[in-house]
């Protein structure tokens, strides 16, 4: 009997230990960067008082973030604030880290290989003269600047990336905030019914309206490749499942691309029923719509609903970006990408270079393939429609002399009043260096509102280049 009894606590005992080191294992294997960022762990904190973080500068050398010291005392500087803000994000001991404050703050902090106790103290005795790494951006300040000041007082954002490489290079939230006032200004952030924290580029949810006919378009072109050559009668309505949808802009014989110009409501949610809900969701999830957007920050997933749930009303919505479609800028900019660059969605970066305190390059992104939505073929079909638009339809405020630029207009209906404003689109048409998305809550037509500002964002971008 006493044998049992031992044999039982001895297994006891084993199973307790081995839960222990199991438990031990995955948080220093699996949580442990978790645990080290986390906002209320001290020694993270007392670390911080050890070392200089590193700076944020953006792809021209200029310093979006940086640390001042006199003394024992460091404060974080960001000189371009609300317009950098939702990028660099905030360095808080009580509100914590957001942004690549925090994505980065190991490397920031130069403590990407670890640290153990013994380094910890020994930081703790030789003060603070230890220097992070510096973070290289692909950010253009000057082309954040243009974009934040073009949105002015409307709450919007805009995404601007390199089609062929993935690097974001301009990536703007209206309202914004000043990370240096974090701390006092942090009651009213999260007070404001704007909600200035959220980065609407990366995370706001807005329903596309008709710049899902880009996604619609490319669904059709892939399962039916002759709808190319269609002429459609559109009579400037279609009702389904007993409900009217109108379509005023774009009314008689209209060919595939005229259909695609002047957005009409009436070929595309045809379209998306005759393409049918597998297909069409398919289409849509291969170009990120419900998938995680691998980022250097926290972004948000854009919705589809599930092809089985939807009726045939609620389809013939979805191809015309209504319904239960939301999206955010930074995926549709990443589909107008797709256009842009035969097919393919590289994935968006916004770190190109990490520095050591030296100067020597510890780490350099290289582009990498995200999706592959359409073919080639499909593609060259997009852009050519996508030209159209900006040439002779709903997007010619879009339009730069001697470029030719392809895009997208969206007026997207929603409840809280006028429709939100949205704009895609790429340019030159031939060998495109920039894709861009802008939105406009509540701006109404994206042809009026919207595209003005991707003009010039493209304008600037192919200046650059020049």
């Amino acid at each position: 009997m006493m044998n049992r009894n031992i044999v039982k606590i001895a297994v006891l005992v084993f199973t307790a230990f081995t839960v222990i080191v199991f438990y031990q294992t995955y948080l220093q294997v699996f949580q442990s960067s978790r645990l080290f960022n986390h906002p209320r762990n001290r020694r993270t904190q007392m670390l911080e008082e050890a070392i200089i973080r590193g700076r944020i500068i953006d792809s021209a050398g200029r310093e979006l973030a940086h640390t001042i010291t006199a003394g024992p005392e460091k404060r974080r500087i960001y000189p371009y604030g609300e317009t950098t803000a939702h990028i660099t994000g905030y360095n808080s001991d009580r509100y914590g880290r957001w942004g690549l404050e925090s994505s980065y703050n190991e490397t920031l902090l130069g403590l990407q290989g670890g640290f153990t106790g013994d380094d910890f103290w020994a930081l703790k005795r030789i003060g603070p003269v230890k220097n992070g790494n510096d973070l290289i951006l692909s950010v253009n300040v000057n082309l954040q600047e243009k974009a934040y000041a073009m949105l002015g007082a409307r709450k919007g954002a805009v995404v601007a990336v390199e089609p062929s490489t993935g690097r974001i290079l301009a990536m703007v939230s209206r309202p914004g905030f000043n990370p240096e006032h974090i701390e006092s200004d942090w009651p009213g952030l999260k007070e404001n019914p704007d909600s200035p924290l959220l980065n609407r580029a990366a995370q706001g949810l807005y329903p596309p309206g008709s710049v899902m006919k880009v996604i619609t378009a490319a669904g059709i072109l892939t399962s039916k490749p002759e709808t190319v050559q269609r002429v459609f009668d559109a009579p400037g309505y279609i009702i389904v499942e007993g409900r009217r949808i109108e379509d005023k802009q774009a009314v008689g014989r209209l060919s595939f691309a005229e259909a695609f110009a002047r957005s009409s409501n009436y070929v595309f949610a045809t379209l998306g029923i005759e393409q049918g809900s597998r297909v069409f969701a398919e289409m849509a999830r291969s170009f990120g719509l419900g998938l995680n957007i691998p980022f250097d920050i926290p972004t948000a997933q854009s919705r589809m609903p599930d092809p089985g749930s939807l009726s045939k009303l609620e389809l013939a919505e979805s191809a015309i970006g209504q319904g239960r479609v939301l999206v955010t800028p930074l995926n549709m900019a990443l589909a107008t990408a797709a256009a842009a660059n035969r097919g393919r969605v590289m994935k968006p970066t916004l770190v190109d270079r990490i520095v050591s305190p030296e100067g020597a390059v510890v780490w350099s992104g290289q582009p990498s393939l995200l999706w592959n939505p359409v073919t080639a073929r499909v593609s060259d079909v997009l852009r050519e429609i996508m030209v159209s638009c900006v040439a002779s339809g709903t997007g010619r405020e879009a339009a730069v002399p001697g470029i030719r630029v392809a895009g997208k207009t969206g007026s997207a209906e929603n409840p809280h009043g006028q429709p939100h404003a949205w704009f895609i689109g790429f340019a030159p048409a031939e060998k495109p260096v920039v894709a861009v998305a802008v939105i406009i809550e509540n701006g109404g037509a994206g042809g009026r509102e919207a595209a003005p500002i991707a003009r010039e964002i493209i304008r600037s971008v192919i200046g650059q280049k020049r």
